[in-house]
């Protein structure tokens, strides 16, 4: 709670006050400049001030109206006055000696001077405003450091953690000191002024500290607020500072201090100055990298793909990547007919967005024994009480005529559609397997109903039919422990190179007229094209008569099939839930049991360098010693580097470490980096209500408490992050 505080503290204030703070941080860069000009145009100022029987007749010569506003020494010889003529200030260089007038100085004074009015107090004497801005500003840069270590990595957010940390003593010197001098903390206590008294001239300000003071020596001086001149010298042997008035001469400590020589970077000339210089530009900097970093979250989460100002929805419900596919080939094939498409996953979408669009053209699977696909079950819960009236939508319903409940998926968003208001605009289409012709016949429909001829756009790459020959076959459990499940690791062999990729699908049928049961697959064909590994585990059922017996795909599979035996079946690309495209994008492998199934072939990429990026594996089960699947191969890849990370939970044993969810709380500071600051892709593989809803909730958790947010806004960033495909879940039930 008290990070998740300080994040928003740090955020909002940050926000709320940018463009004051914007103000503040670009006004004391350019005043930095002041002490670095300073020095390169008249060189640094004298270590020794000068006896005032010597000043007091150069400086009534130079100076005989009186205009002189401050004025310091120089080596050898120099006197260097500002002057105030027609409202501009000038800096001129005098010879102490002669009086002669020697060069002007083109320090920008009055520039620096206008620059200062809006620093100090926005030239409308706010100086409250500006004050109250300084000290947030100071809160701000405090907090930044506590809510990150810093890490070397080579991210936006990245960087800004390592800039806060390695510039904030200097950052926070110059800031602090800024609100020191508006509390008056560590500077001169000075007397106070009556304005209207009238300019005090410099030469009667030096005389009088002279006369009531015991000022021997000037090393320079500068006018206060009109009535007041401040001078800084020796009285005998003894350093001095004096603030003179028409009234008084008050004996200061300093002037102007050490707290504002800091903030102004005047304590040692133009290298002080330099050094504000930097402090400034981190701030902007940091200014700068936490704005865009916080804009580009925003965007992210609204991220969709095609036409920013659509007025045409194109979204899928999909389980294995076909009707994503489809929906994806939709979206260009009307945009190339001239049509303003944005295609979307339902996973990322609220009910009330449909109502944005003048037509909704959905792409729905069907998951499991006839449920609506994974991803989307958010969306159609959250249609319960929506008001989508005036929304006109079609449907494009994807099925297996053999299953019990043909394109049930499909159905049930239909009806949970219109119960919320939505018409359809065209009647539902049912597929039967191979969707390529309803699709075009559909889409061709759909362009009827816009009055746009769509593009020539090939229909995505379909399944394939596959013989294969049973190589290899090992038992991955135990089989003397009763606490563990039966699972077998399947090799297979095909005559002719295949083209798939880690997470592809294999549909394995357990009989004629069955429909086809899928089976991630473990092996990519970019390093043995010949080669298929499933994992399979053995699963029960209940039979007609109500007796327990094996499921029937698994059970063909793991007790079936002896090695040489040959299996039809079927290939499907599962896009969705391969490997990213982006060979040195990180990705997290999160899965339990079963779930390692497509993971052996991402980590095989790394291991042979198909892929580059970092690579991190959560696995859990129940018994290390009993079931974990690849373990000896797992331990390997990562003590060799192919696996960055590898993290263990085996809820069985005494100190197992749980489950994986609370692997994931347990390293949730390493996963927000992963996911937020490194654009990770996190995969997980296992039981949609063990492992999908446990990492779901822990993933909420991690926001909530890294991220600093609340508990819908977390849910919207998973979401609108699934949606992206940074969050890919491939679950059974």
């Amino acid at each position: 709670m008290v990070k998740k505080t300080l994040i928003w503290m740090h955020r909002w204030l940050t926000l709320l006050l940018l463009p004051l703070f914007a103000l503040i941080i670009v006004t004391g860069a350019i005043l930095s400049f002041a002490p670095i000009i300073k020095d390169s145009a008249s060189g640094p100022p004298a270590r020794e001030p000068v006896e005032v029987a010597a000043l007091l007749p150069i400086l009534s010569q130079v100076d005989p109206q009186s205009r002189s506003r401050a004025l310091e020494l120089e080596e050898p010889g120099i006197i260097v006055v500002e002057f105030s003529r027609r409202g501009a200030r000038e800096w001129h260089a005098f010879d102490m000696v002669t009086g002669q007038h020697l060069k002007k100085r083109a320090i920008g004074a009055d520039f620096f001077h206008t620059v200062q009015g809006l620093h100090k107090h926005l030239l409308l004497d706010l100086d409250i405003v500006v004050d109250i801005a300084t000290y947030l500003m100071v809160l701000v840069i405090i907090v930044g450091p506590l809510l990150a270590w810093p890490r070397l990595r080579n991210t936006l957010v990245g960087w800004h953690t390592v800039l806060g940390w390695v510039g904030f003593p200097l950052v926070l010197m110059v800031s602090a000191t800024g609100v020191m001098m508006a509390l008056a903390l560590g500077t001169p206590q000075f007397p106070q002024v009556d304005r209207d008294q009238g300019r005090m001239p410099m030469a009667l300000a030096i005389q009088r500290a002279v006369e009531h003071g015991g000022l021997t020596h000037v090393k320079d001086t500068r006018r206060l607020e009109t009535a007041a001149v401040a001078i800084n010298g020796r009285a005998g042997e003894e350093a001095a500072a004096f603030v003179v008035t028409r009234d008084d001469v008050t004996r200061v400590g300093s002037y102007p201090g050490l707290v504002t020589e800091l903030h102004e970077g005047t304590w040692a000339g133009g290298w002080s100055g330099g050094l504000n210089l930097v402090a400034s530009v981190l701030l902007m900097v940091l200014m700068v990298t936490g704005l865009v970093s916080w804009g580009r979250r925003g965007l992210q989460s609204r991220r969709r793909t095609g036409d920013a100002d659509a007025d045409i929805l194109v979204a899928w419900a999909s389980q294995t990547g076909t009707a994503a596919r489809l929906a994806q080939a939709t979206t260009e094939a009307l945009r190339q007919g001239g049509a303003r498409v944005m295609g979307a996953s339902l996973a990322g979408l609220n009910p009330s967005e449909l109502k944005g669009f003048r037509r909704v053209f959905l792409i729905a699977s069907t998951a499991g024994d006839g449920q609506v696909p994974e991803p989307a079950r958010g969306f159609v819960k959250a249609l319960e009480g929506a008001d989508l009236a005036d929304c006109r939508f079609a449907l494009l319903a994807l099925g297996d005529s053999s299953y019990t409940h043909f394109c049930a998926g499909g159905l049930t968003l239909r009806d949970a559609l219109q119960r919320a208001g939505a018409e359809e605009c065209l009647p539902l289409v049912k597929v039967d397997r191979d969707p390529a012709g309803p699709w075009g016949q559909w889409l061709r429909d759909v362009g009827r109903t816009l009055g746009v001829t769509p593009g020539a756009v090939e229909a995505p790459r379909q399944d394939q039919p596959v013989t294969l020959t049973l190589e290899k076959r090992r038992q991955l459990n135990d089989p003397e422990d009763p606490v563990t499940h039966e699972v077998w690791s399947l090799e297979w062999r095909s005559a002719d190179p295949l083209s798939f990729r880690p997470g592809d699908l294999l549909l394995v049928s357990p009989g004629k007229g069955e429909p086809g049961r899928p089976y991630s697959i473990g092996s990519s064909s970019e390093l043995e094209p010949h080669r298929i590994l499933l994992t399979v585990a053995l699963t029960t059922r209940q039979d007609a008569e109500g007796k327990t017996c094996w499921g029937k795909a698994s059970g063909l599979l793991c007790r079936g099939f002896k090695q040489g035996d040959t299996l039809e079946a079927t290939l499907r690309p599962h896009t969705d839930f391969n490997p990213p495209d982006d060979p040195a994008r990180p990705m997290i492998m999160i899965a339990a049991g079963c779930g390692i199934a497509p993971f052996v072939g991402f980590i095989r990429e790394q291991a042979e360098g198909v892929r580059t990026g970092p690579a991190w594996l959560i696995f859990g089960n129940r018994k290390r010693a009993g079931d974990y699947f690849y373990g000896e191969q797992l331990e390997q890849w990562h003590a060799h580097g192919a696996l960055t990370r590898l993290d263990t939970a085996f809820s069985r044993d005494p100190l197992g470490g749980g489950y994986v969810q609370d692997v994931m709380r347990s390293q949730a500071p390493m996963l927000w980096e992963w996911l937020e600051d490194r654009n990770a892709v996190l995969y997980a593989c296992g039981n949609a209500h063990t492992l999908g809803e446990g990492v779901r909730q822990a993933l909420v958790e991690i926001l909530q408490q890294q991220g600093g947010l609340d508990q819908e806004a977390a849910r919207a960033r998973l979401r609108a992050w699934e949606s992206e495909g940074r969050l890919r879940f491939d679950l059974i039930d």
